[in-house]
């Protein structure tokens, strides 16, 4: 698979070709590179890759007007624009078998025979991916790309059970366990075991209790092993920053004061990144990942009474532990783990690099490079409760209604870093889009060919700043500005159907013109308002 990429920037001929002057020989505008073979670039916009001349010689160069409507001339646009092209692979092969059957020649049980199912599966895995010569070198208005390319195999034995325990007897319409279990031998990571046990026990057709507890394993993907190194940017926001100090956990400020020391700063508690520019750095894969395992446990009921015909309420609290999770941090994010662990000795420092003396727009301590890649964090955790319900039925010549209601508690959100470090709460903060309470639903009502859809989308408030600011930084910001504001969207469609291949719709999304809270950056509203739409759809087959 090729992606051609039409009338890219070369950055060395682009900041050459601006930087135009009169030639006093001939008086004819030039570019300065043409009289000056010792030129190099004085361009300050950061988030472009500014190199010496490269791909091309003194001489070579036309310069560009860039004011006015077809003021560049062709020579000039040809002269700074490029046709990249990158391409990749991706290449999979599957050898699977199984066979499935049950022991009821054997024995059976109140409920019924007992089913299996045992089985294997080879699969092997291969993806390249191999940048354009120029944008791997970063000379282009891309960044900097690096090649990727790997490949994985895997054997795999599975076997599944379902033992129907009861059926139809005294306080048991159905009672059914199940288990199941998978041995995985990856050329990457070695030997991986996976497994579920589950139950299901209706004590009468009307409701149904459910529990699963699992151990389950995600192995790496080749992208998060082998993925080559690639320029990326990002805005930083300087932890050891004194307006920050007290915006992080308590071991913080001795961190900061520590790290500034080391790089000779003289004075680590008046510390300023006065700087808003674009930080280098680089992404890439991580070849010494592990596989991350989650411990997982559900319990739930269904709801379903003969009573009310078409009702369906079911509700599900989940609990899930994920150890060695695969997580690529941001920048920002990195900059502050750094500094908010017990010691400066862990993965996160290790990714940020700062300078110990002055350079550029950089002053001493500044960060001037990163490097993000996926790792091992020492554990996520939640837990929850979710609810869904559903209730249809016919009002006879009123039509037919259907409502509809999915719902989530979000009881806890924890993140720690590195072991041994303190649990980073993340419920109701912005950033993770983790209110405490979600919830859409929507009602329909149909007649003949005519559908009303009235929909309700509802997120609870959420924290500005994390949680962990707050707590140590109480003043962060004044009481009415805590909280992103509740969204509360309303939308409604309507749609005819003229016959039975043509039909019209219209209808209008977030119907009272929610908009986005005060310095909201999470966009979780409607950032355009209310909006009206309408069309037509037809079949042709």
């Amino acid at each position: 698979m090729s992606n051609r990429y039409v009338n890219n920037t070369y950055n060395d001929r682009f900041f050459a070709a601006l930087d135009a002057v009169r030639d006093p020989a001939t008086g004819q505008i030039t570019c300065r590179v043409n009289l000056d073979p010792n030129w190099t670039p004085n361009q300050p916009y950061a988030s472009r890759s500014v190199v010496d001349p490269t791909t091309f010689r003194p001489g070579e160069c036309v310069p560009l007007n860039l004011f006015g409507d077809g003021a560049p001339s062709q020579a000039a646009l040809d002269f700074v624009r490029a046709t990249t092209t990158d391409r990749s692979r991706l290449r999979q092969h599957v050898v699977s078998g199984s066979v499935s059957g049950d022991f009821g020649q054997f024995f059976e049980l109140p409920g019924g025979a007992v089913n299996f199912v045992l089985g294997a599966e080879y699969r092997k895995e291969e993806s390249r991916f191999i940048p354009d010569a120029l944008a791997a070198q970063g000379l282009t208005f891309t960044n900097s790309l690096g090649r990727e390319e790997g490949q994985f195999d895997v054997k795999e034995g599975f076997a599944e059970l379902d033992v129907p325990v009861l059926r139809d007897v005294a306080f048991a319409h159905r009672l059914n366990l199940g288990a199941a279990i998978r041995f995985s031998d990856y050329s990457t990571i070695g030997n991986t075991t996976t497994w579920k046990v589950n139950g299901s026990y209706a004590p009468v057709r009307d409701i149904t209790f459910n529990g699963t507890y699992s151990k389950a394993v995600r192995a790496p993907n080749i992208g998060e092993l082998f993925s080559g190194q690639s320029q990326t940017f990002a805005f930083i926001t300087d932890p050891c920053d004194r307006a920050e100090i007290q915006n992080g956990t308590a071991t913080r400020a001795a961190n900061c004061q520590a790290l500034l020391t080391s790089l000779g700063v003289a004075n680590p508690s008046a510390y300023v990144d006065s700087r808003s520019a674009n930080i280098s750095g680089f992404s890439g894969g991580n070849a010494d990942l592990r596989e991350e395992e989650a411990t997982t446990w559900t319990a739930g009921a269904v709801l379903q009474p003969r009573f009310i015909p078409g009702l369906s309420l079911r509700a599900d609290w989940y609990d899930i532990n994920l150890r060695g999770a695969i997580n690529t941090v941001t920048a920002n994010e990195v900059a502050r783990l750094c500094v908010d662990q017990a010691t400066l000795d862990n993965v996160f420092c290790r990714s940020i690099t700062r300078t110990n003396v002055a350079t550029g727009t950089a002053a001493q301590g500044n960060i001037v490079s990163f490097t993000v890649a996926p790792q091992n964090v020492a554990r996520f955790s939640t837990a929850g409760l979710d609810v869904n319900m559903s209730y249809a039925f016919d009002a006879g010549s009123a039509g037919r209604f259907n409502l509809r209601l999915i719902g989530n508690y979000l009881d806890k959100l924890e993140f720690i870093g590195t072991p041994g470090a303190p649990v980073t709460d993340r419920r109701q903060e912005s950033a993770f889009r983790a209110p405490k309470y979600s919830a859409n639903a929507d009602l329909t009502w149909s007649l003949d060919n005519v559908t009303v859809n009235y929909g309700l989308n509802f997120l609870d408030k959420t924290l500005r700043y994390a949680n962990l600011t707050n707590q140590s930084n109480p003043d962060v910001v004044a009481s009415e500005y805590k909280y992103i504001k509740a969204m509360w969207q309303h939308d409604i469609y309507v749609s005819v159907d003229a016959t039975d291949r043509f039909q019209f719709y219209t209808g209008v999304n977030n119907v009272f013109g929610q908009k986005a809270d005060i310095a909201d950056t999470t966009y979780a509203q409607q950032i355009i308002g209310r909006y009206f739409f309408a069309g037509a759809r037809m079949k042709l087959n």
